[in-house]
């Protein structure tokens, strides 16, 4: 729902913008006096909200003072704990901040059931440092809570201050991970301001005292972390509130004019109407290509190969980045041969502009953080995603600026997802298509020995495509060898955790085409159960100590996978001379009725070698399917569970 407040306009800063997500999900303080707390909330011994819960908050409290000229948020917190996982939970406090915010007046107390008081003093706050990512350095003042217990009532307070900021673009956070009994946000605006909620109906901001409006919920349930779950934005409560002039219009009209906007501020005319030097260069590129396939991919190779891409660089530091002379133009940065992902994206819509191709900018959501639907006009849920260039018809999307994504395709989250395609006079909406399960897979042989007492020993291979491989590209690209033989140890022994590791090889991981590539040694002490004179054993060593996908019987939140996927395993295990198998059944073929997923598990027996084989075909997302309501949780559940069942298949040795 879109609201409006307030009465003139102001601009932006950016940096708010990215803050407040994660400023208002933290605790405390507000103004000089503490409220008084009342006999029913000290003699409280069990959650309003939430029956199970360890702690929950009586009221939560925001002020937001956008009427001057630096923001002033004043927080407020009351936690009542009932238990002693709520005790550990709120026994330190840490309130982030970056550089440029002040943090001030940090307060807290304790109120125990007798109604005597323990204040925070103020040498116990201290700063420290929590997290560091690329150029952001994130700090916290953090304080350990005095004499908490079951039972004691907390409460914090605290004060930020953003020199020279604006509300514009603010996110405020309604649901959090504690049960709420009553939240509100007062809001003072500077400007004429709107507002969108998100799953959390009609609530309004209402007039309220001094020149702030103030909008609450009660009894909000906490967010909780579920299996493949949708991202929180999709299921919190929470609202996104921005300064206008405009009168209200539809989607449409506002589209059109932050298509306007955007197409003026990228410069967009000038990266699709390429000149001389670069449709020479695009004829050089694609001589030889006949069909616009292979033009496309001529072009696609060169950008991502030819140009120097200056964001994935892990030979710079992010200081020396940010001294690299920004490119003026796409023909600046083909004649550099480097430029920023941003850059090599746009030269590549010069390029394919220039081989005769129509070419947009694609703007559009980010399915990591939520499912962008035009309807919900707002310009933080877009950004610069990928290029959409027409061929026969038909829009093909390219991301070269991302150098682990391989032709043809866009990482997960820039798939299945609307796009604003923007030219220079015009925007079309449309959808980017998803890749098909068989494209992301994970191909993976082994080649073992069973020893008589159990050991399994051999070889493995796992070759990953599409997003697989993608991912773990991108998980690794920046880490040294030693670092990436530690992780892969580590994932293989939260699964097998007797597992002897060795000769670790991983290829391709800065390819930007061929396929990430596992290869290793394994020992694994007691893999097969010893009993009397017979063995028990699980072929299926890729899916050995997995635990159900799905664990528990009740569901809030709707299912949400990321992308389609497949598996092929290859396996064969070589049995003991002195042992043969009783039976080589197998769990045969598994799969719903709309053929969203499918197991086809079968194995059998080299009687000459005494070899044990065992073949698994596995994919997920048939159609595209990867969303799925609450009320289908029963039955995928089921079918996954059916899954682990059959994955953990073990058969039974006799000794001779």
């Amino acid at each position: 729902m879109i609201f409006t407040i307030g009465k003139r306009l102001v601009a932006l800063t950016f940096f708010c913008s990215l803050f407040f997500g994660a400023s208002a999900a933290v605790f405390a303080g507000g103004d000089n006096d503490w409220r008084a707390v009342s006999p029913e909330e000290l003699a409280m011994k069990t959650p309003k909200v939430e029956a199970d819960a360890d702690a929950e908050a009586i009221f939560w409290e925001v002020r937001v003072d956008d009427s001057s000229e630096d923001l002033i948020m004043k927080h407020y917190i009351r936690v009542k704990i009932f238990t002693e996982r709520g005790r550990d939970k709120y026994s330190k406090i840490d309130i982030p901040f970056v550089k440029g915010v002040k943090i001030k007046n940090v307060t807290a107390r304790v109120i125990k059931t007798d109604g005597t008081m323990v204040e925070l003093a103020k040498s116990d706050v201290f700063e420290r440092e929590i997290a560091k990512t690329d150029k952001i350095k994130v700090k916290a003042k953090s304080f350990a809570v005095p004499n908490i217990e079951p039972g004691v009532i907390v409460e914090y307070r605290y004060q930020e201050v953003f020199p020279q900021s604006s509300a514009n673009n603010m996110r405020m956070t309604f649901q959090h991970d504690i049960p709420i009994e009553n939240i509100t946000y007062y809001f003072k605006p500077l400007a004429n301001a709107r507002y969108l909620t998100f799953n959390m109906s009609e609530n309004k901001f209402v007039k309220d005292k001094n020149g702030f409006y103030r909008a609450s919920l009660e009894n909000v349930p906490a967010i909780k972390s579920e299996a493949q779950m949708p991202p929180e934005d999709e299921v919190r409560s929470w609202l996104v509130l921005y300064y206008t002039d405009d009168a209200k219009g539809d989607a449409g009209d506002f589209w059109s004019r932050a298509g306007g906007y955007i197409a003026r501020t990228w410069e967009i005319k000038d990266t699709l109407k390429p000149g001389k030097e670069l449709k020479a260069a695009a004829a050089e590129i694609t001589a030889g290509a006949s069909s616009p396939d292979e033009k496309f991919a001529k072009i696609y190779a060169f950008c991502k190969t030819k140009i120097k891409n200056i964001s994935f660089d892990t030979q710079l530091t992010d200081d020396q980045k940010e001294e690299i002379k920004p490119n003026k133009s796409t023909a600046d940065t083909y004649r550099k041969l480097q430029g920023t992902s941003v850059d090599i994206n746009e030269l590549f819509a010069s390029l394919a502009t220039a081989a005769g191709f129509e070419a947009r900018l694609a703007f559009g959501g980010d399915r990591s953080q939520k499912f962008f639907n035009p309807q919900q006009a707002h310009v933080s849920f877009i950004h610069f995603s990928s290029i959409a260039v027409k061929a026969d018809g038909k829009w093909k999307y390219f991301d070269p600026g991302s150098p682990f994504v391989p032709y043809g395709m866009l990482a997960w989250n820039e798939e299945d997802t609307s796009v604003l395609l923007l030219g220079y006079k015009d925007y079309i909406t449309t959808m980017t298509p998803m890749t098909d399960a068989e494209k992301s897979a994970a191909k993976r042989i082994g080649r073992f020995t069973l020893s008589e007492d159990g050991t399994l020993e051999g070889t493995v291979k796992i070759e990953y495509t599409g997003q697989e491989s993608y991912l773990h590209k991108l998980d690794a690209y920046k880490d040294s060898a030693t670092k990436r033989e530690e992780d892969l140890k580590n994932e293989i022994k939260k699964r097998i955790s007797a597992a002897e590791i060795s000769d670790i090889q991983i290829e391709n991981a800065a390819d930007t085409e061929k396929p990430f590539v596992y290869q290793y040694k394994i020992r694994v002490p007691n893999y097969a159960q010893r009993t009397g004179k017979r063995l028990f054993v699980q072929p299926g060593f890729f899916e050995f100590g997995e635990s159900p996908m799905f664990s528990t019987a009740a569901r809030k939140y709707p299912i949400y996978f990321h992308y389609p996927w497949a598996e092929n395993d290859d396996i064969e295990i070589k049995l003991p001379s002195n042992f043969s198998l009783e039976s080589a059944d197998s769990p045969g073929l598994l799969a719903d009725p709309q053929k969203i997923s499918t197991l086809d598990i079968n194995i059998a027996v080299n009687k000459a070698s005494n070899t044990l084989v065992y073949k698994r075909k596995f994919y997920f997302g048939g159609g595209g399917n990867v969303l799925f309501p609450v009320r289908a949780y029963q039955p995928v559940k089921n079918l996954f569970d059916a899954f682990s069942k059959s994955d953990a298949h073990t058969l039974t040795l006799r000794q001779n």
